[in-house]
């Protein structure tokens, strides 16, 4: 069954950056978000001034959206290199 995880009050870059150092998410592995939440990151990134490469990853970690439904908002499920 997988796990959900909330990574703060509100899903952003800076949010997942730190979630991806405390809890030592390696390159690879990927973080599937909520479509909302997904969404919203994308606004942030066309606001910003930052690059951000596509397809979306942060720190080698990739960003992908929900398909399933599965994915509650306000959290993300991790998941492993070999498991996607």
């Amino acid at each position: 069954m997988p796990e959900y995880v909330v990574i703060g009050s509100k899903i952003s870059i800076a949010s997942i950056r730190d979630f991806l150092f405390a809890k030592r998410i390696d390159k690879g592995d990927s973080l599937v978000l909520n479509p909302q939440d997904f969404e919203h990151l994308g606004e942030e990134i066309k606001n910003s001034e930052e690059s951000i490469p596509v397809p979306l990853n942060v720190l080698g970690v990739r960003i992908v959206k929900d398909t399933t439904g599965d994915v509650p908002v306000g959290k993300v499920q991790i998941v492993e290199d070999d498991k996607m």
